[in-house]
């Protein structure tokens, strides 16, 4: 499969403030993804592993300001092996323990890592306080800030008009071209530059989060329709809580930015599925009404095929979006490779579209081409970018040229 690359704006256009990129290396995943969500949230770019046996590979398209590495007492020596293969790649970076050792056993481990001059911080034991990894972060400087970003809201960013949109690519995989993008958010603060919206989203009032979905609904829209315009009916997908979903205004709003002849495969508005389970009948509902200004649901974070289940026989459901801790290293991990044929299957079964989020590598990507997944997206294609650079990109991928 051809990779498509598509470039971020750098943050340096607008300032400083771009935020790091860390590692995560951890065999338990409930911990790992916690622990990687708490990074996320505090503007830290996380890239997840179960082992070791891929931290090499990542380093050449990866440059990690910290690697955070867990050790266990029962296998200390895959911890060791990953300090050896740091040291022999000359590693600039900084090496964080984390694992339920005794003192003297992390002692021991980090004396070996600074043996081979690596730069090792003071190690944390699991359970790992949230405390300790804010501190960490500020410590480090993981994100470079001007100012202090703690006191950033939801509120100021609306006001001061903060927020942008990006789009990531989605492609369909049998025709290597852009069949959609889903919208995400991004704020450009005047002086800290690109913030990660979990500055900005944590303890927002509803009524800035509903402004925020209106704001989104409305660019998808636009975008939508400058597709159109170019001649390219381009699928819009973008993500809503339920909450919002049922309290804006939507249909009056799709009217008002609707695209020129109405031809547009329309807007897809992607609800995760633990929010969806408990609202099932009021979507179902709103689903009707929904379709009849061509907006269609999917279900995102998909995993749990019961609840998925549930709703694709009582909602007109078009999409479902496998959730990307099932899709990374399906190559490697027969289980989570079932996983992903399972959904694909149950997708299929109720005539709707699967799409696999957060791919790679182009053997995850070909193992979820072999249990005929719809669509793919990640960084492997592309990363969220601008609608100038989406325009570029689709206008390659479709004519080989880009737009004058």
């Amino acid at each position: 499969m051809n990779k498509m690359v598509g470039t971020s704006p750098s943050a340096a256009a607008y300032g400083a403030g771009e935020t790091s990129v860390c590692f995560v290396i951890d065999p338990e995943p409930i911990f790992r993804q916690d622990f990687s969500n708490r990074l996320r949230g505090a503007g830290v770019e996380i890239i997840e592993f179960g082992n070791s046996a891929r931290l090499l590979e990542s380093l050449d398209d990866h440059t990690p300001d910290v690697i955070f590495l867990s050790i266990s007492a029962d296998d200390p020596f895959d911890c060791m092996r990953a300090l050896s293969s740091l040291a022999s790649s000359s590693f600039a970076g900084r090496l964080q323990l984390i694992g339920r050792c005794e003192p003297r056993f992390f002692e021991s481990v980090c004396k070996f890592g600074q043996h081979l001059s690596l730069t090792m911080l003071d190690p944390m034991k699991k359970p790992v306080d949230f405390a300790e990894v804010r501190k960490v972060v500020h410590q480090q400087k993981l994100v470079r800030v001007i100012a202090s970003a703690d006191d950033l809201s939801l509120s100021d960013a609306l006001a001061q008009n903060w927020t942008t949109f990006w789009y990531q690519p989605k492609i369909d995989p049998w025709n290597k071209l852009v069949a959609g993008a889903e919208a995400l958010v991004r704020f450009i603060h005047p002086k800290l530059g690109v913030v990660s919206p979990g500055h900005f989203l944590g303890g927002s009032r509803e009524e800035d989060l509903q402004e925020l979905a209106k704001l989104a609904l409305e660019h998808a829209l636009k975008v939508s329709a400058n597709f159109e315009r170019l001649g390219i009916p381009l699928s819009i997908a973008l993500n809503m809580s339920v909450e919002s979903l049922l309290k804006l205004p939507v249909e009056a709003l799709v009217r008002k930015h609707r695209p020129l002849s109405g031809q547009s495969p329309g807007l897809v508005i992607e609800v995760a599925e633990r929010q969806a389970i408990n609202r099932i009948n009021v979507l179902k509902a709103k689903s009707a009404e929904l379709a009849k200004c061509g907006i269609s649901l999917a279900i995102d974070h998909c995993g749990r095929g019961h609840s998925s289940f549930q709703m694709l026989s009582q909602i007109p459901i078009t999409e479902i979006k496998i959730d990307h801790s099932f899709v990374r290293d399906c190559d490697k991990d027969r289980a989570r490779a079932n996983v992903c044929k399972t959904i694909i299957q149950m997708a299929h079964n109720f005539s709707a579209k699967a799409t696999a989020v957060g791919i790679e590598t182009a053997a995850e990507a070909q193992q979820l081409a072999t249990h005929e997944c719809d669509f793919t997206q990640g960084y492997l294609f592309g990363k969220p970018m601008t609608e100038q650079q989406l325009t570029n990109m689709v206008m390659t991928s479709r004519h080989g040229a880009s737009p004058q």
